[in-house]
C-alpha cells in the first residue's frame, strides 16, 4: 500500500505543470502561432477587433477582454462613427487620437449601447479600460468617469472589467473592476527621448505607493512595464529591477512589453526569461504550453524515488 501511494505521489508531482505567467496584453495580428503563445496566460487583453474565432477559442478557458478607452477615440474603432463633434475637448498627440467628454450622457451611450455590446459580442468575457488617467487632465470630471465605470458594472454585472491606473480615482472605480491594471510599472517609454526608461527618485517612490494604495483597497494588481525587446542588455536589466521591485511589493502579476504591443512579450520574472530577449517565454526551452518541465519540481521525485528504493 505504501509503494502505490508513493507512485502516485510521484507521478503526480512530475506531471503537474508549473504555472505559467498570468496575464498578456498584444494588440497585434493574430495566427495560429501567437494563438498557441496566449494561450499560456490566465488573462489576455487584446484588440476588439481581432478575428472572433480565435476570441471564441480562447475565451472558453481563458478570460479574454477587449480595449476600449474611456477618453479618447481614433476613429478605428467600429463605434468611432457614433462620436459627434461636440464631444471632442482636446488632442492626444503621442496617440494621434482624440479626447472626448467622457463626463456626457452622450459618451456614455457611445460606451453603453455600442463599445461594450460590440466587444461581447465578439465573444470576449469583459473590457479593458484604458485611459482611465486622463481624469489628472480634467479634474472636474473625475466623477463622471467613476459613473461611467459604474455604470458598466451596473449594465453588465457578470463580465470582467480591467481598468488601465486611474490612481487618483481608484477609491472611487475598486468596487467596481476586477483588476487594475499597472502600466508602466517601474520603466516606461519616454515620448520626449523616444527611449525606453526606468523611473527613479520620487517618481519610483510615488508607484509604490499607488501599489500600496490598491492594495488597502483589496484590488488584483496586473503589472505592464516596458522595454526594447529587440535590446537584449536592456531585457536584462530591466527585468532585474522589475521583478525586484515586483518581489518586494508582492506584485505576482508581471507582464514585459514593449510600446506598440505589436508582439508578444513575457513575464520578466518567470524562470528563464530574464536574459532570453529574443524569445517569448513559449519559445524558450519548455515543455508543451510553454510550460518549464525540467526544473526542480521535476527532479525533486526523482530523488525521492531513488531513495525509496534504496531503501
Amino acid at each position: 500500500m505504501k509503494r502505490i501511494r508513493f507512485f502516485v505521489l510521484f507521478f503526480a508531482l512530475v506531471f503537474t505543470p508549473l504555472a505559467s505567467a498570468s496575464f498578456a496584453v498584444y494588440y497585434g495580428q493574430m495566427n495560429s502561432s501567437v494563438y498557441s503563445k496566449l494561450n499560456s496566460f490566465d488573462v489576455i487583453i487584446l484588440s476588439p477587433t481581432v478575428d472572433e474565432t480565435y476570441v471564441s477559442k480562447l475565451s472558453r478557458n481563458h478570460t479574454v477582454v477587449g480595449y476600449v478607452s474611456l477618453a479618447t477615440i481614433g476613429g478605428w474603432e467600429p463605434w468611432a462613427k457614433d462620436v459627434s463633434e461636440n464631444l471632442i475637448i482636446g488632442k492626444d498627440s503621442n496617440w494621434d487620437e482624440r479626447v472626448v467628454d467622457f463626463s456626457s450622457p452622450e459618451w456614455r451611450r457611445v460606451i453603453l449601447d455600442r463599445a461594450v455590446p460590440y466587444i461581447l459580442s465578439r465573444g470576449f468575457n469583459g473590457v479593458f479600460l484604458d485611459n482611465l488617467d486622463y481624469v489628472d487632465q480634467y479634474p472636474d470630471k473625475k466623477e463622471g468617469m467613476v459613473d461611467l465605470v459604474r455604470a458598466i458594472r451596473e449594465r453588465y454585472p457578470n463580465i470582467t472589467i480591467i481598468a488601465n491606473r486611474g490612481f487618483s480615482i481608484a477609491s472611487g472605480i475598486a468596487p467596481y473592476v476586477d483588476h487594475v491594471l499597472f502600466e508602466d510599472f517601474v520603466t516606461y517609454y519616454d515620448f520626449s527621448s523616444g527611449r525606453y526608461a526606468v523611473f527613479d527618485g520620487s517618481d519610483l517612490q510615488w508607484e509604490f505607493d499607488q501599489v500600496k494604495r490598491l492594495r488597502s483597497l483589496n484590488v488584483s494588481i496586473l503589472a505592464l512595464s516596458y522595454a526594447n525587446l529587440a535590446d537584449e542588455s536592456q531585457v536584462e536589466e530591466f527585468s532585474k529591477l522589475i521583478c525586484g521591485y515586483a518581489k518586494e511589493y508582492n506584485v505576482s502579476e508581471v507582464y514585459l512589453a514593449d510600446l506598440s504591443l505589436q508582439r508578444m512579450g513575457f513575464d520578466p520574472c518567470e524562470p528563464h526569461a530574464t536574459g532570453t530577449v529574443n524569445r517569448t517565454p513559449q519559445e524558450s526551452p519548455k515543455g508543451k504550453n510553454g510550460k518549464a518541465v525540467c526544473g526542480p519540481a521535476f527532479f525533486l521525485p526523482l530523488i525521492l524515488l531513488g531513495r525509496f528504493i534504496l531503501r
